[in-house]
């Protein structure tokens, strides 16, 4: 077991029944794969505290490192996710809010760099690592080394009303769906499958863009480390909890 903070959960993914486990599997405690499915298997990825909280509103890209509590367990995971998957999703606000990061695997655990990409083989995942997309209905975008010196090939996914995404930074591709402002999960899911024809998208918020989905049916597996802690909520901190934008 990863460590006190985590603890393997009973889903789809534990049912596997394959080959013997990879490195990373034996250190994650089980089989961590994916069962087909017809359309794309959409699973998310949250660290929160004891009640819900999922932001504590820092902007200096340690916000998810603070409420885990630095947690190897969270961010071995994490890297787990990123190497099983086809396609990483993140919205325009997870961007802005961590600056400096890489979406890979190898980003969250470097020391464990080769048995994650031999997992990724594993799983018969194309490429060294997923593609990352940015999903934003305004086209409004952060200066980040992920659109100017991306570490894997990257995607802006966002609407016709939105601006030359690709003339402001061009080593970033631009998929446009029709509409403005923010876009529904339906439209987001078959602009993700037109593009990629991915099996497995992870989506690692935030909390508007996992709603969208939630919204559309379109989450197939939700991955939570629950951090032993208590972030509360006043006035003067106005604090995301995991899923916001959508009400069940």
């Amino acid at each position: 077991m990863l460590d006190a903070l985590y603890e393997a959960p009973a889903s789809a993914a534990s049912e596997f029944a394959g080959p013997d486990l990879t490195a990373s599997e034996r250190r994650y405690g089980g089989p961590l794969r994916f069962p087909e499915s017809p359309s794309p298997y959409v699973v998310s990825n949250f660290v929160g505290t004891i009640d819900g909280v999922v932001s504590l509103g820092v902007h200096d890209g340690t916000d998810s490192s603070i409420i885990s509590a630095h947690s190897a367990g969270d961010r071995y995971v994490m890297a787990m996710l990123r190497a099983a998957a086809d396609v990483i999703i993140v919205g325009a606000r997870t961007l802005e809010e961590a600056p400096g990061h890489q979406w890979t695997a190898e980003k969250l655990a470097p020391e464990s760099a080769r048995e994650l990409h031999e997992y990724r083989r594993a799983l018969g995942r194309t490429g060294d690592a997923a593609p990352l997309v940015i999903v934003t209905g305004s086209g409004r975008l952060a200066e980040h080394v992920a659109l100017t010196n991306p570490a894997v090939p990257t995607t802006v996914l966002t609407t016709n009303a939105a601006a030359p995404i690709r003339a402001e930074f061009p080593l970033v591709n631009r998929v446009v769906v029709p509409g403005g402002g923010r876009m529904d999960g339906d439209t987001l899911v078959h602009a993700l499958v037109d593009a990629f024809d991915p099996h497995v998208v992870l989506c690692e918020g935030g909390s508007q863009l996992l709603g969208t989905l939630l919204a559309a049916n379109r989450v197939s597996e939700m991955f939570v480390t629950i951090a032993p802690r208590i972030a509360g909520r006043d006035d003067g901190h106005e604090r995301l909890a995991m899923v916001e934008g959508f009400a069940a």
